[in-house]
């Protein structure tokens, strides 16, 4: 099969894909969560931020949650219900789609037979990469919290929080290479020949 081929499938398919996911949210996810959206605390302040956001950076959000696991199923749908320009999500739909089908498609290629072992790495990069966006976005909401309220919890919480998870990234490393280790990954066969 040709790998033109496979880019020119794989950009088609998910363009179209994301293309049917804003129109889902736009048409009728917005009146779903105006009708559902207070069992979740979703009030009509919250809807107009998020309309916002889309307005000034959905178009970052929908190139780059091409390559984020779950933005990927997500971005599309929430700039519908966002309210997103529809040329402005096309234009950044269009060059991520076709940016995430050259890419994945020549790794793919590239990698042959080893392709389980290359949609290992990209599974844990996305993971890494989507922890970092959820740690980030937990501290700025944290911190804007703490701020308004300024008597009720000290500096020390964000600290705390900050500690813990540099535990965790710590950790996580840490049980990567041990994973490494046992599975006798050739990454780790120059730490076995050194003696590191």
């Amino acid at each position: 099969m040709s790998i033109y081929l496979v880019i020119a499938t794989a950009a088609a398919a998910a363009i179209l894909g994301d293309n049917g996911g804003y129109w889902i949210g736009r048409k009728g996810g917005l009146a779903f969560v105006r009708r559902y959206g207070r069992f979740v605390h979703l009030d009509e302040a919250k809807i107009g931020r998020a309309h916002d956001f889309f307005q000034k950076y959905g178009s970052k959000t929908v190139f780059i949650g091409r390559f984020i696991a779950i933005l990927r199923t997500w971005a599309a749908l929430l700039a519908g219900v966002g309210e997103m320009k529809y040329s402005t999500f096309m234009l950044f739909n269009i060059t991520g789609g076709i940016t995430w089908a050259i890419i994945f498609g020549t790794l793919g290629h590239a990698f042959g037979r080893n392709l389980p072992k290359l949609e290992h790495y990209l599974r844990e990069v996305s993971f890494v990469v989507t922890l970092l966006v959820v740690l980030a976005v937990s501290l700025v909401l944290s911190a804007h919290w703490i701020r308004k309220r300024p008597g009720q919890l000290s500096g020390r919480v964000l600290y705390f929080i900050l500690g813990l998870v540099i535990v965790l990234a710590v950790l996580w490393l840490y049980g990567g290479v041990i994973e490494a280790a046992i599975h006798h990954n050739h990454i780790t066969r120059f730490d076995l020949i050194w003696g590191f």
